[in-house]
C-alpha cells in the first residue's frame, strides 16, 4: 500500500510551529512531537501556517477552496492526497497511524518527546536558552537570539511571539 501525502495548514502563528511565546500550546507541542517522530522514520507530512506560507494556501486548491468557504478561523485543516481528511482539529495519534497506515507504538517516542519539551524553559527562539531552538527541528525559527534583524518571530516590533 503506497503511503497517503499528507498536508497539514494551520492558522498564522508567529513561527513554523507555533512553540513558541511564554506559554506554549500542549496541542502544538505533542503534533511537532509526533511529526519529528514520523520524519526520524521516513514518514513526510508537510506542514504550512498561513503566516509563513500563504502562497502554498493559494497553490493548493482544496486549502484555497476551504479558506473562501470557512476562513481561517476553521484551520488547521488537514489534506490526504490533496482532498480534505479533516478540519478544525489535529488528528489524535491513532488517526495519524490509522491514516499513514504504520505501528502508534511509534509514537510512544513523541509522547516522550512532548514531555521533555514541556519541562524546558526558555525554549523560545529568543528566549533565554539557545540550545533547544539549536537542535530542535520544531523549534521556533531555529534561530538564535534576536540580533535586530526582521525575522518574524523574534526581530518584528509587532506581533513577536517572543515578547
Amino acid at each position: 500500500m503506497e503511503r497517503k501525502q499528507v498536508q497539514i495548514f494551520e492558522q498564522a502563528m508567529c513561527c513554523p510551529t507555533g512553540l513558541c511565546g511564554p506559554s506554549i500550546d500542549p496541542e502544538l507541542l505533542r503534533i511537532s512531537a509526533v511529526l519529528d517522530t514520523l520524519e526520524k522514520h521516513g514518514i513526510l507530512v508537510e506542514r504550512y501556517n498561513l503566516s509563513n506560507a500563504p502562497l502554498k494556501f493559494i497553490q493548493t486548491p482544496a486549502a484555497a477552496e476551504f479558506l473562501q468557504h470557512h476562513g481561517p478561523e476553521e484551520l488547521p485543516l488537514i489534506l490526504a492526497d490533496g482532498k480534505l481528511w479533516m478540519a478544525g482539529r489535529y488528528p489524535t495519534n491513532e488517526e495519524f497511524a490509522r491514516m499513514l497506515d504504520f505501528d502508534p507504538s511509534l509514537l510512544d517516542e513523541a509522547s516522550a518527546q512532548q514531555d521533555s519539551r514541556a519541562e524546558e524553559t526558555g525554549s523560545c527562539c529568543c528566549g533565554d536558552s539557545e540550545e533547544p531552538a539549536a537542535e530542535s527541528s520544531s523549534s521556533c525559527c531555529g534561530e538564535k537570539e534576536n540580533s535586530g534583524d526582521s525575522s518574524p518571530c523574534c526581530g518584528s516590533g509587532s506581533s513577536s511571539c517572543c515578547q
